[in-house]
């Protein structure tokens, strides 16, 4: 019984020691893995215990507008910060801190009371708070040098400029899509400390420079951009408006010398504002063109050879379009005019006639050449495209169209697509940064003209010019008129949808109008005065502004007194000393086409065949030279309708005439003067079909 009693202590102190060597080698395995296998992140882990690290802001670049004048810089600020650990009596400075930093007492003692080496307090504080703190020289309380964003001129460029934030990152505008080349390379420092927090003498020390941000500078000019808000601002006394955009951007190269837009703010102290007033309207929101878009329908029409400049409209008031009435802006209408005259008088009869008789494709395509419904890529965040014709394209959104309703572009846009007018054709690509600098004065990068594509031909856009000089002269835009200069334009007003009388007023201007430097657009937006026409408000805010800008850049005026385009603004029904049409059905219709332009005349030839089948006007049409004979080649001209002119009190002999130059036939008249006829002027009808009157 003894040997059993013993083996059996004997077996349990053999497996106690089994298992005391299964811990020691699991200690020891867990020793080795510390200190051997791990050994550097373990050490990596004590040294950041050890290290307090502190990032170090770069300095923001600068940014000037193009002279060199500072519109967004730095200021030097200081940053209240704590050290945890030297705190003594946290409740006691939590009491004076919260009477200088006006921050709640118990935030900042949770801040005092935290496990850190160091802790943020209060973020780039006033001059004579830092002032007041470094007299008190409170233990464990110090401070950290930081830049904070500053605009000298204040609201000036705004929306052009943005703002950058609290961490001095850019938020809004340029700041926003500059902020790499801006912001720089932030830089580090590390110090050893001890376990109360104290620095430790001749322990670990590391520092590295932040790289400082590029400077950038801007297309801009300070003071053309101070007259452009300043009208603006004016205009925003003297209407009912929710507020304006103005554009100025060099017509050969696209440089935008100013972009001003109203309500503006102020960025040094954006967050008192709300976001809405952060929006460059100019570049960022689309309004309905209105009027000033017969700049471009007309240039399409010009460019596809489908009129010319002494083709005949008639404008009764109104025209038809499936169910639709579009009304003239006079009740009465313009009665007959020719093609310079429908532009200069702003007819939206006349304009829907023109805009109908070109394609769909043509229209739209156009449309995308101007570089509508398409950004502009300018370097700027959150630009619109627009919108053009969106839903189906039938018959009424052409018309609208024509005329700048149903599509939607930004003031940019338009200031774009009227470059191809300025320049001789060709659409310019936006710049508002000229050149990125480095620290160091080195060019990093620099914006060179850019021609995004040709629209029109320059005999095209020369044609423009002459009909927007004929618009100031004696059209829409008389008030827009700067004596001794050569001004074109174009007069823009549309209104809101909806039962209120709120309009969106535009005007395009060239100066000089004969030889263009300068595009300026002006819009009003949200207009709910009783005078809302574009010639009674923004062309008048236009005259001001130029005239202003023109003294600043001292634009030479003409050494004589400008007599206006050689364009027939006088029109009248005269069919003397004027061309004959004849019938050239079953001829060659190249043939036709050559002898008719040798003539003086302007040919459409339409479709795909060789030979004429029908032509507009008829034969023995007697039109005025330069004016269009339309030659359709197949029976593409089925299905085609045209205005039905205004025939009422004209002789025979002239109703008959101009019948046949809409493409129509005259039943039932004989003697005497129209008196009635069917289908009324204004509906629009079947070419080639007949108009019964008595």
């Amino acid at each position: 019984m003894a040997d059993r009693r013993h083996i059996g202590i004997k077996e349990r102190t053999k497996l106690f020691f089994i298992l005391l060597l299964a811990v020691l080698v699991v200690v020891a395995g867990r020793l080795i893995w510390i200190q051997v296998i791990q050994r550097d992140f373990y050490q990596s882990r004590a040294l950041e215990q050890r290290l307090s690290s502190l990032q170090l802001e770069s300095n923001r670049g600068t940014i000037y507008d193009r002279s060199g004048t500072e519109l967004a810089l730095n200021n030097q600020k200081h940053t209240v910060v704590a050290m945890p650990r030297q705190i003594t009596n946290p409740a006691q400075k939590s009491d004076v801190l919260a009477g200088i930093l006006s921050i709640d007492r118990n935030l900042i003692e949770s801040r005092l009371t935290r496990d850190a080496v160091v802790v943020y307090l209060d973020r780039k504080v006033e001059e004579e708070v830092y002032e007041e703190l470094r007299k008190l020289d409170l233990n464990g309380i110090s401070f950290v040098p930081e830049t904070e964003r500053y605009y000298p001129r204040g609201s000036l460029a705004s929306q052009v400029l943005g703002f950058a934030g609290m961490d001095n990152y850019g938020l809004e505008g340029l700041e926003l899509s500059f902020n790499n080349e801006l912001e720089g390379i932030p830089g580090l420092i590390q110090e050893e400390r001890d376990a109360a927090g104290r620095s430790i003498p001749d322990g670990i020390r590391d520092y590295i420079a932040p790289e400082e941000g590029h400077d950038i500078y801007l297309t801009l000019d300070e003071t053309i951009q101070y007259y452009a808000e300043r009208e603006l601002k004016q205009a925003m006394e003297d209407h009912t408006i929710s507020g304006g955009s103005l554009i100025v951007m060099e017509a050969n190269t696209g440089r935008i010398l100013a972009l001003a837009n109203q309500p503006d703010f102020n960025p040094n102290n954006f967050s008192s504002y709300d976001s809405s007033y952060w929006r460059n309207k100019a570049v960022q929101d689309s309004f309905e063109p209105g009027s000033i878009y017969k700049i471009f329908t007309a240039a399409l029409a010009l460019e596809h050879g489908y009129y010319d400049m002494n083709d005949i409209f008639s404008d009764p008031g109104h025209i038809e379009v499936g169910r639709e009435r579009i009304h003239s802006w006079t009740r009465e209408g313009h009665g007959w005019q020719n093609f310079a005259e429908i532009f200069k008088n702003s007819s939206n009869p006349g304009f829907v006639q023109v805009g109908l008789t070109l394609e769909p494709e043509e229209m739209l395509e156009g449309a995308y050449r101007f570089n509508f419904g398409r950004r502009t890529g300018i370097e700027f965040p959150g630009e619109s495209p627009g919108q053009v014709a969106p839903g189906q394209f039938t018959d009424i959104e052409q018309a609208t169209m024509s005329f700048g309703h149903g599509l939607t572009t930004t003031p940019l846009q338009l200031a774009v697509g009227a470059s191809a007018i300025a320049n001789g054709g060709y659409v310019q690509k936006p710049l508002l940064v000229d050149r990125v600098v480095s620290a160091k004065g080195k060019v990093v990068s620099q914006n060179r003209p850019e021609k995004i594509r040709q629209a029109i031909s320059s005999t095209t856009a020369e044609e423009m010019r002459e009909l927007m000089i004929a618009a100031v002269e004696r059209g829409t835009g008389t008030a827009a008129r700067i004596e001794g200069h050569v001004i074109g334009g174009k007069t823009g007003t549309a209104r809101h949808y909806g039962d209120q009388d709120i309009y969106d007023t535009s005007f395009v201007g060239l100066i000089p109008g004969d030889d263009p430097e300068l595009v300026v657009v002006s819009v009003l937006y949200g207009l709910e005065d009783s005078v809302y026409y574009a010639s009674q408000n923004v062309a008048p805010l236009f005259h001001r502004f130029a005239s202003s800008l023109i003294q600043y850049l001292d634009i030479t005026p003409k050494d004589e007194g400008f007599v206006g385009p050689e364009l027939d603004l006088e029109f009248e029904l005269d069919f003397q000393q004027e061309i004959e049409i004849r019938d050239y059905r079953n001829q060659n219709a190249h043939q036709v086409a050559s002898s008719l332009r040798s003539e003086g005349l302007n040919v459409k030839l339409i479709g795909e065949g060789e030979t004429v089948r029908v032509q507009i006007p008829r034969p023995r049409t007697v039109i005025p030279e330069a004016a269009t004979v339309r030659l359709y080649t197949d029976d593409s001209y089925q299905g085609k309708k045209a205005m039905v002119p205004d025939l009422r009190g004209m002789s025979p002999h002239e109703a008959e005439q101009k019948a046949w130059l809409y493409g129509f036939r005259l039943n039932g008249i004989v003697s005497g003067s129209l008196r009635r006829q069917s289908p009324a002027p204004g509906k629009r009808a079947d070419l080639f079909s007949s108009i019964e009157v008595e």
